[in-house]
């Protein structure tokens, strides 16, 4: 049976049936909750908790719609959170006495990770939610609609004033897709200025799209996104395609046909990238079209 209590030990209980696997989360919520780089939960059943002492002490937050965390009113220490469509408690594994004989499986929402916390172990990472299968086509749609569109507003933008506009593509390939998604993400939005746009076409591509931006400025980012992924992934790869587009190239009447230009100059580009061979294996597979 496994026991465990808050930090001034008034709540006591015990969970009398199995708990699933360990996700660390390193949402923004979490973070502060906890004052820690990340929450570490696991799934227990409603009916396998059981409180033992001080049951009473327990306040509660509301956190997000439908969502309440559950903490020990006298020292503060998190015990667990429910959603109210959820038929288990998300139980915080801080406070348990002894191993609980659980590992973690995941870390989730990893494009929101404290800049001053690396992670060190090998499980998978998802920038945010993992992926459900039965949505990803419905998903995928949905991401290619919302990056047609951002391509429309940049370049009409760039149209209107006569200036240059760049797009990076990052493919992740092989183990790194789940190892290296959650950072990849996390450093572009690092890098990047307010007005820049990230936008996911798969689980393991990402679309960066540069507004009133010459080559020489995408790749002075190139480089910095580079230089900060080359210290996180010796041992695994991707590879960057950039591409820009000059307004003597930009038409209001082809804007379609000004969005499949710069596209395939920068898909072009991946696939140059995929195919060079090298001694860095993440940081040399890189090249721009324009």
């Amino acid at each position: 049976m496994i026991t465990g209590s808050c930090t001034c030990g008034q709540v006591r209980y015990e969970i009398r049936g199995p708990m699933g696997a360990i996700t660390h989360c390193h949402c923004p919520t979490c973070r502060k909750a906890h004052a820690s780089a990340f929450s570490s939960v696991s799934r227990v059943g409603l009916d396998d908790l059981v409180f033992t002492a001080g049951r009473q002490l327990l306040k509660s937050y509301a956190s997000s719609p439908g969502k309440k965390r559950y903490f020990c009113s006298n020292c503060g220490s998190h015990i667990y959170a429910r959603r109210e469509d959820q038929n288990h408690y998300l139980f915080r594994m801080g406070t348990i006495d002894g191993d609980p004989g659980v590992r973690p499986a995941q870390h989730i929402f990893t494009a929101y990770q404290a800049p001053w916390y690396n992670i060190h172990d090998h499980i998978p990472e998802y920038p945010e939610w993992p992926p459900n299968p039965s949505t990803d086509r419905a998903s995928s749609t949905e991401r290619n609609e919302q990056f047609f569109t951002a391509m429309q507003l940049m370049l009409t933008e760039a149209i209107r004033h006569d200036t240059a506009s760049s797009l990076l593509l990052f493919a992740l390939h092989g183990d790194a897709q789940q190892h290296l998604s959650g950072i990849l993400l996390h450093e572009i939005r690092s890098n990047i200025r307010g007005s820049d746009t990230v936008e996911r076409l798969g689980e393991s591509e990402y679309a960066v799209l540069l507004p009133y931006t010459d080559t020489a400025a995408s790749m002075v980012l190139t480089e910095r996104i580079l230089n900060a992924m080359r210290s996180k992934s010796a041992d695994d790869v991707f590879s960057i395609g950039a591409a820009t587009i000059h307004p003597d190239q930009l038409s209001s009447t082809t804007i379609t046909q000004n969005i499949q230009h710069i596209m395939s100059m920068a898909n072009t580009a991946v696939n140059h990238a995929m195919q060079k061979p090298g001694t860095y294996p993440a940081a040399n597979h890189f090249d721009r079209l324009d």
